[in-house]
Formats: C-alpha cells, sequence, structure tokens
C-alpha cells in the first residue's frame, strides 16, 4: 500500500509517513477530534522517482555537489529539481489507491496538502517551513497536482540547506505528503500548553483570530492573547487586538479578508471556547507527555486538532536549583571545557535514545567558575507534562510505559555491554607510557574521547531513574494515600550498589583495626596525615589498606580533577576509616537482613491491597526502579575512574609547560581552557599567551572559591537570619530527628565531625557517606529524592531534608534543629 489512512495503524511510522503525517496519525488513534484525511507514504514518492533515471541521476548527483556556498547558484540548482519532479506521471497502481482514498469524501470536499518529510518534526529538528503547504484544494486533479509540488518541496534551496546544517544526507531525504480535509475555520489559532513568553508553567497561552489558522501561524497579522490558567482553565489576562484582516477560504485556494469594525476589538473566543482549548492542549500534553503547542480550529461551534509539536525552546534562565548537588564547588576551566563537551553530546544521543524531543542549547554553564542550570530547561524535560500512563490498570500502565520509553529494558544490558570496552580503554590507558609532550598531547585527546564516547548514555541512565521514582511515587500515591512517602523510602532503599560495597569494605578495616587494641590505640592517637606516614609500620593493616586503594582508589574528593583521588590522597580515607571506628559492627550486620525483610514483607503488604493480576505490573515496576537505582551508581563509580587518567594527562603536559617556564605547578594547567591547549599545540598562539591566560584565570578561581555564589544567577540571595525558626526543602528521607548541627564544607571537616550530630552540606557525594554512619540525621542546600544524600539517608534509615537554601549560611555549628524527613522541614529551637 502507498497510501494510507489517518487510522491505519503503520500510519503512525515516522519513516513510513514523514512527522507531520505519523502525528496526525497517531493524535487520531488516540481519539482526538482530528479532520480526516489520509497520507501518501514514502513508499508513493519511492515509486515515483523509481522509473525515471533522470531524475534518480539528479538526486544522487546533486546530493554530492549542493554549491551551500553560493545561494544563488544553489537555488539554480534546487529548481532543475523539482522542475524535473513536476513532469513526472503517477503509475497506475497508485492512481487506483488515490482513487479509493478519495471517494470516500464529498466531492465537493476542499483539502489540504502538506508536506511531511521524514526530516520534518524529527526530535531533533522541526524544519519549519521549509517544505510547502497548500491550502483549500478542490478536485482530484488539483489534488495530485500539488502531491507532485510537495514531492518537489523536498528540494526547496532552503530544505536543502536546513538539512545540511542538522547534518542530514541530502539522498537520504524521502517525502510522505498529507491529504487532509479542510476545517472552514470561524476561528482559529495556537496554543502553548506552558507560557514560552513568561516561562510560567501554570499557563496556557493561546492565539486566535477570525477565519483559518494561518493568520496567527505566519505572524503577519494581529491577532489575540489569552493567558489561561492550567489547573482550572480560567482566564487570568488577555490581549485583545485590532484584527484588521483575516484569512479565508477561496474558491482557488485562501485570500485576505477584511475584517468589519464591529468586530475588530472584541475578543473572538468566549471564555467556555478558551477553556475547550485549554483543556484541549494539556489532553494532548498529557498524551505525549511532554510540553505541546497545538495548532487548533473552530468550525460551527465543533473544536477541531490540526497539528501538535513538542516545545522545545524556553529562554536561558540560570540557577543552582540543578547544578548544585552535581557541581557544588568551583570548577576549573579546563575541568569544565571537556566536561561540558561530554555532558551536552550525552544530552543529545540519550535524548535520542528515550525518544525525547531534541534539545538545542545549554543545559549547565559555568558563571564565575561556579555552575548553574538552565532551569527552563530542566523543567521542561525533567517535570513539565503529565506522565502520559493510565494508573487504573498496572498491567496496561506498565505496557505504556514500555510502548513510551522502550529503551528502558535495553540500556542497562546494552551499557554492561559497553562497560567492557570503556574499563579496557582504562586498562590500556594506564599503562601507558608519556615521554614527551605530543605523546602527553595525544594521551589528553584519547582520555576526553574514550570518556565522551562512554558517557554518551548515562544522562539516559539518571532521567530513566527520575522518570521511574516519579511513576512509583505517583502510583502509591494513588495506592495507599498520605503513607505514600514511608512506602517509597522503603521500597528505594538498596544494599547492593556500589557505593555500599565501598562502605562495606571500609566498616570491614574499621572493624579490623577496632579488634585489634594495638591499631586501636594508634588511631585514637594520631590523625589521619599522621597515621599515613606511619603506615608502613603496620604490615598486614598497610597491605589490606592498599588492596582497598587498589579497588577504589579513584573516588573522587571533588568532582575536579585538579582535587586529587583517594589514592592520591590517603589520609582522607583514613579520616573516613576513623569516623567509623565507633560503628556497632553487630548491629550493622544485622541491619542488612533486616532491611531485606522489611522490604519483602512492605511489597507483600502492597500485593494484598492490589488484585492479582496487577502482581506481576508491580514487581516490574519495583525491578526497574531498583535496577536503575543500582546502575545510576555504578555509572558514577566508574565515571570516575577518568579522573586519574586526566591527572595524568595534565600533569605531564604541566610538566612540559614548567619545563618551558610557562608555569611553577604542573597542576596550573587546570586554569587554561582545551582550546587554548589545541591552539599551542598548533602553533596558533604562543607561551606568552598561554601564561597570561593560565594566571588570570588561576586567580578569578581562588577569588571565586572564597565566594557563595548567588542561587539565581543576576539575584542578590535573600539571606535569613539565623532565628528563622522554620527552614522549608524537599524531603528526601523520612523520620525525624532532634540534634545538633554540624557544618561540613569539604573533607577538611571530616575528621572533626561529632557523633550523632546532624550532618549539614551543601550537597554530598559517594566518598562522604562514612559520615552518615556517625551523623543522626541530614540537611543539604541541593538535591531531592534521588540526590546522593537522600539515597544514603534512606539505606540508612536517617531523617534528611535536601533543598534547603543558604543552610550553610543560617545554621551554625552547635545549633539545635528538628528534622522532619517527613515533612520536608527543618526547625530551629535555639
Amino acid at each position: 500500500m502507498q497510501i494510507l489512512k489517518f487510522s491505519d495503524e503503520k500510519a503512525t511510522n515516522l519513516e513510513l509517513c514523514g512527522g507531520k503525517g505519523a502525528n496526525l496519525a497517531k493524535l487520531t488513534r488516540a481519539g482526538f477530534k482530528v479532520p480526516q484525511g489520509f497520507i501518501i507514504s514514502v513508499k508513493a514518492y519511492g515509486k515515483f522517482i523509481e522509473n525515471d533515471e533522470n531524475i534518480k541521476n539528479l538526486i544522487e548527483n546533486f546530493g554530492y555537489i549542493f554549491d551551500y556556498q553560493d545561494l544563488d547558484k544553489l537555488e539554480k540548482q534546487s529548481k532543475i529539481l523539482r522542475e524535473a519532479f513536476l513532469e513526472l506521471d503517477f503509475g497506475s497502481e497508485f492512481l487506483k489507491e488515490f482513487d479509493e482514498n478519495l471517494k470516500e469524501f464529498d466531492e465537493n470536499t476542499a483539502f489540504s496538502v502538506r508536506s511531511s518529510s521524514t526530516m520534518e518534526d524529527l526530535n531533533s529538528a522541526a524544519f519549519a517551513g521549509a517544505h510547502d503547504t497548500f491550502l483549500n484544494i478542490y478536485g482530484r486533479d488539483e489534488i495530485l497536482k500539488y502531491i507532485k509540488h510537495c514531492f518537489a518541496s523536498l528540494w526547496q534551496s532552503r530544505a536543502i540547506l536546513y538539512r545540511e546544517e542538522k547534518n542530514f544526507f541530502q539522498n537520504e531525504a524521502c517525502m510522505a505528503v498529507v491529504v487532509q480535509k479542510m476545517v472552514n475555520a470561524d476561528f482559529a489559532g495556537v496554543s502553548f500548553s506552558i507560557n514560552p513568553v513568561k516561562n510560567r508553567n501554570d499557563e496556557i497561552l493561546i492565539n486566535a483570530n477570525y477565519g483559518l489558522g494561518e493568520s496567527v501561524v505566519n505572524g503577519e497579522f494581529e491577532v489575540d492573547e489569552y493567558c489561561v490558567s492550567k489547573s482550572d482553565f480560567s482566564l487570568r489576562s488577555s490581549h485583545i487586538a485590532t484584527k484588521e484582516f483575516c484569512i479565508i477560504q477561496d474558491k482557488f485556494g485562501t485570500k485576505e479578508e477584511k475584517i468589519s469594525k464591529e468586530r475588530q476589538n472584541i475578543p473572538c473566543l468566549s471564555e467556555e471556547k478558551l477553556k475547550q482549548i485549554a483543556k484541549l492542549n494539556c489532553d494532548v500534553e498529557k498524551y505525549y507527555a511532554f510540553a505541546q503547542d497545538i495548532e487548533w480550529a473552530i468550525e460551527k461551534d465543533e473544536l477541531y486538532l490540526l497539528q501538535a509539536r513538542a516545545i522545545t525552546t524556553l529562554a536561558e534562565r540560570w540557577t543552582r536549583d540543578e547544578s548544585a548537588e552535581r557541581y557544588p564547588n568551583v570548577i576549573t576551566p579546563f575541568t569544565w571545557d571537556y566536561v561540558d563537551k561530554a555532558f551536552h553530546i550525552s544530552l543529545e544521543y540519550s535524548f535520542e535514545m528515550m525518544n525525547l524531543p531534541s534539545f538545542k542549547g545549554k543545559w549547565f554553564a559555568s558563571f564565575n567558575n561556579y555552575i548553574y542550570g538552565n532551569q527552563n530547561a530542566v523543567w521542561l524535560y525533567m517535570q513539565s507534562g503529565n506522565l502520559g500512563i493510565d494508573f487504573k490498570n498496572l498491567d496496561t500502565a506498565l505496557e505504556q510505559i514500555l510502548q513510551k520509553y522502550p529503551h528502558i529494558y535495553d540500556l542497562p544490558k546494552q551499557w554492561m555491554r559497553d562497560l567492557d570496552d570503556y574499563l579496557k580503554g582504562i586498562g590500556s590507558l594506564e599503562n601507558k607510557m608519556l615521554l614527551n609532550d605530543e605523546q602527553a598531547f595525544d594521551f589528553l585527546d584519547e582520555v576526553v574521547n574514550l570518556g565522551t564516547i562512554y558517557f554518551r548514555p548515562n544522562i539516559a541512565i539518571s532521567v530513566t531513574q527520575s522518570l521511574l521514582y516519579r511513576i512509583l511515587k505517583t502510583f502509591l500515591e494513588k495506592l495507599v494515600g498520605e503513607k505514600s512517602g514511608f512506602y517509597f523510602d522503603i521500597l528505594t532503599r538498596f544494599d547492593e550498589s556500589k557505593t555500599a560495597q565501598v562502605n562495606e569494605d571500609l566498616l570491614t578495616l574499621a572493624e579490623f583495626i577496632v579488634k585489634d587494641p594495638f591499631l586501636k590505640s594508634e588511631f585514637e592517637k594520631y590523625n589521619s596525615q599522621e597515621l599515613e606516614e606511619k603506615m608502613f609500620n603496620y604490615k598486614v593493616l598497610r597491605q589490606k589498606f592498599w588492596s582497598f586503594l587498589a579497588h577504589h582508589g579513584h573516588r573522587e574528593i571533588d568532582f575536579d580533577p585538579y582535587h586529587p583521588t583517594w589514592s592520591e590522597a590517603p589520609s582522607v580515607v583514613l579520616d573516613n576509616i576513623k569516623l567509623l571506628l565507633n560503628s556497632d559492627f553487630e548491629k550493622l550486620a544485622n541491619e542488612k537482613l533486616h532491611k531485606k525483610k522489611l522490604y519483602f514483607n512492605t511489597k507483600n503488604e502492597l500485593f494484598a491491597l492490589l488484585p492479582k493480576q496487577w502482581h506481576f505490573g508491580f514487581d516490574e515496576l519495583l525491578n526497574l526502579v531498583k535496577t536503575y537505582t543500582l546502575l545510576d551508581d555504578l555509572e558514577h563509580y566508574e565515571t570516575t575512574r577518568l579522573s586519574i587518567l586526566v591527572r595524568k594527562a595534565t600533569k605531564a603536559i604541566g610538566e612540559y609547560f614548567v619545563k618551558l617556564g610557562i608555569i611553577k605547578d604542573p597542576l596550573d594547567v587546570f586554569f587554561t581552557h582545551m582550546q587554548t591547549i589545541l591552539d599551542y599545540k598548533e602553533g596558533k598562539i604562543t607561551s606568552q599567551m598561554v601564561r597570561l591566560e593560565i594566571e588570570k584565570e588561576k586567580v578569578q578561581y581562588l577569588e571565586n572559591s572564597k565566594k557563595i555564589p548567588a542561587w539565581n544567577l543576576g539575584e542578590e540571595d535573600e539571606v535569613l537570619e539565623g532565628d528563622s525558626e522554620v527552614l522549608e526543602g524537599v524531603a528526601g528521607s523520612m523520620g525525624v530527628a532532634i540534634g545538633e548541627v554540624y557544618l561540613v564544607h569539604s573533607k577538611d571537616d571530616f575528621a572533626t565531625f561529632p557523633k550523632d550530630a546532624i550532618l549539614v552540606a551543601r550537597t554530598t557525594n559517594p566518598a562522604w557517606t562514612p559520615l552518615f554512619y556517625s551523623a543522626k540525621g541530614v540537611i543539604t542546600e541541593s538535591g531531592g529524592a534521588l540526590s546522593h544524600g537522600a539515597v544514603t539517608a534512606r539505606e540508612m534509615k536517617l531523617p534528611a531534608v535536601m533543598s534547603i537554601r543558604n543552610a550553610m549560611q543560617i545554621l551554625k555549628n552547635g545549633m539545635q534543629v528538628k528534622i522532619d524527613g517527613n515533612k520536608g522541614k527543618v526547625y530551629i529551637l535555639d
């Protein structure tokens, strides 16, 4: 079949029906009121050109020789191709199918004939306006004529240029065509499920005019604008334009019509119609589980959905909401350069894998050495829209999850397979000798490339984990109501993580020391630096300790590899061990079994509340939550192996720069940019220019490290006084505790952390986990339910409250607080 109805399941295939056609088919099959029509598939396009050697040769040759620099020449090449298309004839088989589909409509029906390229309305490219659309077309011959024009528009110069810009192969471009019954609209326009002008996610923005929607879409006419509440669809504000013209149907297409003066300044939509449009927009957003803009039309009081697209662009709004947990401290320019590159490559790769719209812009950016997140982008991709899942039947819900996110089962297996290659690459690079500057530069390239390839799917892991947590939370809220937080905490505690394994190894070392009176005495007597120097005196412990570092020495102290790892700073590990010496080892061992029993009993308790046929679906959901929680932790553990290699590369380059007199400390290379190193290597800049950049960047870095970054870039933070009674954040782990707070700024505070204190930090990472064994509760300035601090607190049954802004300024060591992990609040008792 070369032609498919909107209602045909095959019509939802983008490769067969193009972006616009597949989208209309999906919306039709989902039950939305879409005007009827059919799709001339890519197969028809292929058959249309396959028997003409001339046009096949033109496409093949021009695909390689298009002149993208000379627009006049490109337009001439484009015109030759398009004119050749219009000379071709349709085959008899196609015409027979076409006539069968057309006869289902009244002979006086007007149609729109729209291009639907296989590269149009993709998640990675919108192609807005790149191909042709024809409106109000009557009669068989006219429709066929404009189908040819749509085929030819694949080779419009603007479409050719757009494909080149997006790095698509010209020869792989194909065209489908949508033939759709026209709505003779009384009113039409567009609607956005979030307000992209004000960056409001609680508002729907609607533009409208009399007549067809082209007057709104083209942006050439004055139109009405309405802001509607997303919660109850009530009208919040409106701008009623002086609407002088609209576009209406005409016998030969469309035409402009002057609007009567008495109608020009009155709203073209009633509040009731606004509610209907807003609800339709929200329903489409729910279906796609992503913010959408839609084109709509009203004819004779009937509302029709004409088109829907994902909203992927909002103005940047830089905050520390998303970045403070990942990047709590200042970052050197060199580190951020390669992290920024790898992160955004991963973002594009991961979103494509997850079938999410492509994001074009910066997700994270560095300002004054602190990393900020583009909060509007974060909200749009991570929190906007409904999950698009019906929880009335869990078996059906599981099917919906797998349909919407087919990568969920495959990603963990794929990642584990790729891990082998990554670890082999790590091993090869660890053993590589760097004998000269050329080898050092090449080594740096190899490290960055290895890390970039390894990291590509890793954003998908954390995003999927977040998605699964949202699904589990939503389901538990519907099942047990207010008790959902209690059950959620238990069902997201796992002892099998890599971080848990590292902690067990630390506990084993601590227990070994406690059982040896001499070693215990030594550890009580000396600080960690002194113990590091004396380690050679402790033969058995030394072997165990070096074995631990051989396995886990790549663990980071700080995200930035400018700082040493555990293997280069063993005293940090010794501080952690000292914190564990007072642990109740027997109790900890018993708790592990207790947690497993509690998980098992809790799961069975929830099973008893569910119909038997839902048990499999719920069990699968829990398995996926566990899989991705452990995978996210393992991914972080393996990623930090790169730190040792990055330090090896930068030290080697740094030593070369020391010989040249550019710097005195090899690690000062971290204060230059990667492009600067490449430019110097290629002889584009002098050593003096490198030296000046390093000096400038280092001074700025050191100055910025002493500052507390504004939470919202460009705004002054409102610092609350210490006598504020209640601090509100986000619940991270259930439970209530009262105790004195202790602020941990860095590893330097580990050794002095008091037993049973409330841990307060900007954020925590896996290397901080031993602190939790001594803590009574946890407060952080950033993070949420998925953060390391929250996950670890749940594992250890400690109450935790995350995202308390300015907690490090408001709270002081020794302050008495009550931490309520159930409500996400901290009460200052002093």
